[in-house]
């Protein structure tokens, strides 16, 4: 792991692509829809532009990576309303690009998930409607998906986080589904809903074959078959997605009446292995950082003026220092970022090292196994 100060650079998180070791891959917008790929090379600090084309996005631009492709969409409106939209592929390498569909819709549409770089599933808004619907790259099939759930439209108060992964090299799509509690209680505070009002807050991790799950959109189904591997109902659990570990999604549970939260690991379709469980009353706890970096939980039992000490829920461990941290990076970056000031910053200790490196205006993202460094004038 690495650190790479990318504060002069315009761009924010939602723009990075990749991180070599010696170079950034990178979105730069220019105006409201325009933008382009380049690289820039740590080494002479010499910026590359990667498109032939210029592109233009007019809704929510959103990037997907996969296998040395980045995948978006390039949009191109008339007078009447009608957007003509290019599904593209490009290289960010070579700056090779495939345009893998190109199909005409009233109002904007969003790439709103790529899945094992064949099924494309976007989102049509026009006026009041939104629209989703499912494209195979292979066969340039499309169909309507009717599962209101992964459009955004999951209930009162729900969020749908999806993820996929392989068992078997079986690949099969994994969902979090949770309580959106900043909408929940902001209903609550206004008067919308009241505490008595029948609201699901259960939370829950839930799986289905990446095969079925596009059968069932194929067969105009109302809902994709997802089946409960973990279903949490009491008011105040909550699953949290903790990343990748070595080929497996883990997730942790908590369980409020408990006090107790258990690090789950996804090692089957239907098999959820215990990896740790923690006792939150035995800690009484300062601050708690969950990390899907490391897939593991920070436990913040010590902050004084001398010394902040953190402990490593899965495996134990313990991290001492006289600066502010919240989490541990790779063992060895003591990473804190703080609001304070006008512009916040971020702070980082390597402990090898024995050297600290202290960002102004800044805030931090995880990529490529690198510590991206990004001003906070960009967001």
């Amino acid at each position: 792991m690495r650190i790479v100060d990318a504060r002069a650079m315009p761009i924010s998180h939602e723009d990075l692509i990749a991180v070599t070791d010696s170079s950034v891959y990178y979105r730069e917008k220019s105006g409201e829809t325009g933008f382009s790929i380049y690289r820039f090379d740590e080494v002479d600090g010499a910026v590359t532009k990667i498109n032939r084309r210029p592109y233009e996005d007019y809704g929510i631009s959103k990037l997907f990576m996969s296998n040395g492709r980045v995948y978006f969409l390039n949009e191109t409106p008339d007078r009447s309303g009608v957007v003509r939209t290019e599904l593209v592929a490009l290289d960010y390498r070579s700056g090779r690009e495939d345009v893998l569909a190109t199909f005409e819709k009233r109002g904007n549409s969003t790439l709103y998930w790529a899945l094992a770089d064949r099924y494309f599933l976007f989102l049509t808004n026009y006026e009041s409607t939104d629209e989703a619907w499912l494209f195979d790259a292979e066969t340039g099939r499309q169909e309507r998906i009717r599962d209101e759930r992964l459009i955004g439209q999951a209930g009162r108060f729900r969020e749908l986080y999806l993820f996929t992964t392989e068992f078997e090299g079986v690949p099969y799509v994994v969902c979090n589904a949770r309580l959106d509690e900043f909408d929940y209680y902001d209903a609550l505070e206004s008067g919308r809903v009241s505490p008595d009002d029948p609201i699901d807050h259960s939370e829950a991790i839930l799986v289905c074959s990446l095969e079925e799950a596009v059968e069932s959109i194929w067969a105009k189904a109302e809902e994709v078959p997802f089946e409960d591997l973990i279903r949490l109902h009491g008011e105040g659990d909550t699953v949290q997605y903790l990343g990748e570990k070595d080929g497996h999604l883990r997730f942790a549970a908590f369980i409020d009446e408990a006090n107790e939260e258990t690090i789950y690991e996804l090692t089957a379709p239907d098999v959820l292995r215990e990896v740790g469980v923690i006792d939150w009353g035995a800690y009484e706890p300062i601050d708690f950082t969950y990390d899907d970096v490391g897939s593991t939980i920070f436990i913040k039992v010590e902050e004084s003026a001398e010394h902040t000490e953190l402990i490593d829920a899965t495996t134990g461990a313990r991290y001492l220092d006289t600066a502010p941290f919240e989490r541990v990076l790779a063992g060895t970056y003591f990473v804190h970022e703080s609001a304070e000031g006008e512009r916040g910053g971020v702070s980082i200790f390597h402990l090898e090292a024995n050297e600290r490196q202290s960002f102004e205006d800044a805030y931090y993202t995880v990529l490529d196994d690198t510590i991206v460094i990004l001003s906070t004038r960009q967001l």
